[in-house]
């Protein structure tokens, strides 16, 4: 089933108090580099599927550390792409938060703002996420906000954001963040060693 409406609409958001700069990304991908939901080259040898709430905190540690050290490592050499899913299960900001992603994909700015976005995590429900807070966090990734504002309101966008939930539910996946990578899936952050391990494998095959 796909909902053409948020199923956290009955749940208010709360609002943050004072003066909001979001802070800057800490992975800023090379021109080029980054298309779409989609980190790295489009013919890269491997490919990890990466499944995230943006208010999970453990996404958040993946965002901000694992994945800048994958992109040095394998992305810049064109071995990897890491393919970015939404499964935005924790509650209203969390779906809030990939409609925005998905409209600043609509401009080519899916990484600018995806990144953005973990590196102003605050908390749960508490108005991290509120959609003032999203607007600024949008300008700062250089979005057209007339834009933006009038894709945010487009249901067949907010349906798409529960579509990638419904898909991943059929995947088995219970939380996140959960990696695919082949035939391989878990969930939460592999010690970087045995995750380096798996995509090296995965490079001799």
């Amino acid at each position: 089933i796909l909902f053409l409406s948020n199923p956290f609409d009955s749940k208010p958001t709360p609002s943050m108090t004072g003066d909001f700069t979001p802070l800057a990304p800490t992975l800023i991908p090379a021109d080029g580099i980054a298309t779409d939901h989609g980190l790295g080259a489009a013919d890269a040898p491997v490919v990890l599927t990466v499944w995230t709430d943006y208010q999970c905190p453990i996404c958040g540690a993946w965002a901000n550390g694992t994945e800048p050290a994958l992109y040095e490592r394998y992305v810049t050499e064109g071995k990897l792409r890491i393919e970015h899913r939404h499964y935005s299960f924790i509650g209203e900001e969390s779906f809030a938060a990939a409609v925005g992603a998905e409209c600043a994909a609509d401009q080519d700015l899916f990484w600018d703002f995806h990144s953005r976005i973990y590196a102003n995590q605050s908390g749960e429900n508490e108005g991290a996420f509120s959609a003032e807070r999203l607007r600024k966090i949008a300008d700062s990734a250089g979005v057209d906000l007339a834009a933006w504002d009038s894709c945010i309101a487009d249901p067949a966008v907010r349906a798409g954001v529960e579509a990638d939930a419904e898909e991943a539910k059929k995947l088995g996946i219970t939380g996140t963040p959960t990696l695919i990578l082949g035939d391989w899936m878990d969930s939460g952050i592999p010690a970087s060693d045995d995750l380096y391990a798996r995509i090296d494998a995965a490079l001799k095959k």
